[in-house]
């Protein structure tokens, strides 16, 4: 089985994951920073990450969701520059957003992209690997957890990117 047709079939799949862990994303945060740090350091890309916040839902999937984010926003980002990942708790959503220094997104494209198989720019997207399906996935899971993801803001400065999924009181299941 290729990796595109796994990623497919996964997609396909996400229906019957149970959503109902509790998830600190703090922690979460900092491992997904932790896993993604050789790829950082190949390009000398600093990683951070700042707030708290608590949502309910498959904590596998938002560990994917944040780390196909953060895999990009490093990917595309100019060497020796830094992606942040911030969460924040506002009212009864939880505010995701991963920031990175890489070339934007032309805004006629900034929908498209999370489009299975969609490329802004083919030729370079085969420099930087990957097949098409990151942002894909990333849409699937924030709208099984009755979330949303856009493009907040781009420019040639970087871009980022707003994930909006419903919050977790605390103490509440």
């Amino acid at each position: 089985m290729t990796h595109m047709t796994k990623t497919l079939l996964e997609m396909s799949e996400l229906r019957s994951v149970p959503c109902n862990d509790a998830i600190d994303l703090a922690p979460m945060i900092e491992e997904v920073l932790t896993d993604l740090a050789p790829l950082a350091e190949q390009k000398d890309i600093t990683l951070t990450s700042e707030g708290d916040a608590q949502t309910i839902g498959s904590d596998t999937l938002i560990y994917r969701l944040l780390f196909n984010l953060a895999e990009n926003a490093i990917r595309y980002s100019a060497p020796s520059s830094t992606v942040q990942i911030g969460a924040r708790a506002e009212g009864d959503r939880v505010l995701l957003r991963v920031r990175d220094q890489g070339p934007g997104i032309p805004k006629q494209y900034q929908t498209s992209i999370f489009q299975p198989f969609f490329r802004v720019d083919r030729s370079r997207s085969r420099a930087y690997g990957g097949v098409g399906l990151g942002l894909a996935l990333v849409w699937e899971i924030a709208a099984l957890h009755g979330g949303s993801i856009e493009v907040e803001e781009s420019s040639e400065r970087g871009t980022t990117m707003l994930v909006i999924l419903p919050a977790r009181a605390p103490g509440s299941l």
